[in-house]
């Protein structure tokens, strides 16, 4: 069972991170296209547990209707559409006790795919 310190540290070892602070970081993946989708992966606790929650922007409340958001959001493999404000993101959310680094990877590129496949 990793700890948040591991998870940052697998990640730093494995990536360029864009950006870091105590309970996230930020990694960019380029896709064909020169299309970038940045996907912020943060550290909480709740019901007594350690989280990882993984999330990508993919575009604005407006280029989505909501009945077609939330199909979407079934169809989804990893993780759930949800409305951020007036943005849509792609959100995956997995308890840290549970998580093996290898799924840090898999939960990331998941998010940010299905992030930059709505945009």
């Amino acid at each position: 069972m990793p700890t948040w310190t591991d998870i940052k540290d697998h990640a730093r070892s494995s990536y360029k991170l864009a950006e870091e602070h105590d309970h996230s970081f930020k990694v960019v993946f380029a896709y064909p296209g020169n299309r970038l989708q940045a996907v912020i992966v943060s550290h909480y606790q709740a019901m007594g547990r350690s989280w990882v929650d993984f999330s990508s922007a993919c575009c604005r409340a407006d280029r989505i209707d909501p009945e077609a958001a939330l199909q979407q959001s079934f169809n989804l493999a990893v993780g759930s559409l949800c409305l951020d404000g007036d943005v849509y993101v792609v959100r995956h959310t997995a308890m840290a006790d549970h998580m093996h680094l290898a799924d840090l990877e898999v939960s990331m590129h998941a998010v940010a795919r299905a992030a930059d496949q709505i945009e």
